[in-house]
This record gives C-alpha cells, sequence and structure tokens, in this order.
C-alpha cells in the first residue's frame, strides 16, 4: 500500500464509480419500467455491493432485495428473482471475458481453461428450468400444508414469475447482459490501475484473466469479511501461472484488494446516506 501512486487511485476511483453505474442501470433495466430511476438505483447497488462484501459467507447478497423492497416497493420475492437474474448475468458475463482472455494469452494451447470459462453461460440457461421445478416442488408439497405452505409456495410462484417475465422484454434483457459486460470490463480496468498505480504495467488479458480467475474463487461461499482468503488464493494461482513470482502476485493481490474495498466503503456509505435521506 506504500508504494501506491496516489494519482494511480484517481482513475481507478472513476472506473469503480463507472462500474457501480453499470450495476444500476441494470438494475433499471431488470426492474418494471418506471420502477427506479437510475441515480437510486446506483445508490442501491452501491450500498449492496459494499453489503455483500463486508458481510461474512455472502450473506450481504439479501441487501438488494431488502433495499429494492424499501426503496422501489418490489415485494421480497420478486427481489430475489431479481438477484438471481443479476448473479447469473454476472457469471454468464465473467466467463464471456475469461474465455476471451484464455484465448487472448493461450490461444488454442489451454482449450480446457477455455471450455472453463465458457460453462459459466449455462447457468443463465438453467435458471427458467430449475425455478419452474421449485414453483412444481413448492406446489405439490408446501400449498398441501395449511395456509403457511400455501402463503410460501406463492412466494416461490412469484419469484420464479419475477424472472421468467424477462423473457418478455427481451431488449431490456439484452441491455442488462452488455451492462453486465461493461461493468466486468470496468472491474478489470479497476485492477489494471490499482497495479498501475503500485508500479506493475502487466498486459491488459494477463490482468483480466488473473482477476477472472480471483472472481470466480471468490464465489465461494465459505469466505470471511472482506472477501479476504479466497480471492486472493484464485489471484496468486493464476498470475502465478502467468509468470509472476508469487511474491509480488500475493502482495499486489493483497493491496489491490484492500483499495477496492476502500472504494466500496466509500461509495457504499455515500449510496446508505442517499438511500436514507430518501425514507
Amino acid at each position: 500500500l506504500r508504494t501506491t501512486d496516489p494519482r494511480g487511485l484517481v482513475p481507478a476511483a472513476i472506473v469503480a464509480a463507472a462500474a457501480l453505474l453499470m450495476r444500476g442501470f441494470r438494475l433499471t433495466l431488470l426492474l418494471p419500467r418506471g420502477r427506479l430511476g437510475l441515480p437510486t438505483a446506483t445508490m442501491i447497488a452501491a450500498t449492496a455491493r459494499a453489503a455483500t462484501l463486508f458481510m461474512p459467507a455472502r450473506v450481504g447478497e439479501l441487501a438488494l432485495p431488502v433495499l429494492l423492497r424499501r426503496v422501489a416497493g418490489w415485494p421480497t420475492s420478486s427481489g430475489i428473482g431479481t438477484l438471481l437474474a443479476v448473479r447469473t448475468l454476472d457469471a454468464a458475463a465473467l466467463g464471456i471475458w475469461a474465455g476471451i482472455a484464455v484465448f487472448a494469452v493461450y490461444g488454442v494451447a489451454r482449450p480446457l481453461a477455455l471450455v472453463a470459462a465458457l460453462c459459466l453461460l449455462i447457468p443463465p440457461l438453467l435458471l427458467p428450468a430449475t425455478l419452474g421445478l421449485a414453483d412444481l416442488v413448492a406446489l405439490r408439497c408446501l400449498a398441501i400444508r395449511g395456509a403457511r405452505g400455501r402463503r410460501w409456495a406463492r412466494r416461490v410462484r412469484r419469484l420464479r414469475r419475477s424472472v421468467v417475465s424477462l423473457g418478455e422484454r427481451p431488449l431490456n434483457l439484452l441491455g442488462a447482459a452488455c451492462a453486465s459486460l461493461a461493468m466486468w470490463g470496468f472491474l478489470w480496468a479497476l485492477a489494471w490501475y490499482l497495479l498501475a498505480a503500485m508500479g506493475h504495467r502487466w498486459p491488459p488479458f494477463w490482468v483480466v484473466a488473473g482477476s477472472a480467475a480471483a472472481s470466480l474463487s471468490n464465489l465461494l461461499p465459505f469466505n470471511l469479511v472482506g472477501n479476504f482468503g479466497t480471492l486472493e488464493t484464485g489471484w496468486i494461482a493464476a498470475f502465478v501461472a502467468l509468470g509472476i513470482p508469487a511474491e509480488t502476485a500475493a502482495a499486489t493481490g493483497v493491496a489491490s484488494h484492500l483499495w477496492a474495498l476502500v472504494f466500496s466503503a466509500i461509495y457504499g456509505a455515500i449510496g446508505w446516506a442517499v438511500l436514507s435521506g430518501k425514507r
């Protein structure tokens, strides 16, 4: 951290804010038209992102449906459906970026890595069928168990409908997918600018590949506060495979993570303050 050039943090902060803007724009497209404006959606995205990062085991993911209910009046079950849509779009966009990076770095020399990256496109294809199965199970197993069971069955039905309804707005869904791709692109730019501020100007696709591996390992649910541990493991493994010394990979992984957390904390605090003023 002491070797970081403060001037290099300025573009890093800008692209970090741009990534949040893309998250907010995606929310406006996933919710019904007029339900949420872009400024408010961006504040929700910033607050939810901070909650996800600073709460262990990804419990903070639930902040998004809670905030959507409080700010936009979006039902909790539908908000969970929005969260599922967001995460599947994230996985698909991450898979595309990872596939591009693997191809750019290795060409066709690492076909298994390329296939593994593109396998992240599968979750969006399976989500509707999975929710349909969950709806059927709820109808058969919960709806027959009295008033409480019927309430849970209705919640599952609303969750499924909130996701399936996205298919009825293909342009919005396409726009949300493009926003996801742009969001990841800004996050890769954030990693590159942070590394550059530390004096490491590695090839851009090396940074994409290493950051993508770190993001994949960060999806594991058994991480600590701030997601420390899992992210660094993926970062170090990827950059060592690219030829970076392990000591350098470890140092830059921890430092980049800390600076990213600083940005998330600042933007999350701003988002929370703005949203609190709207109540």
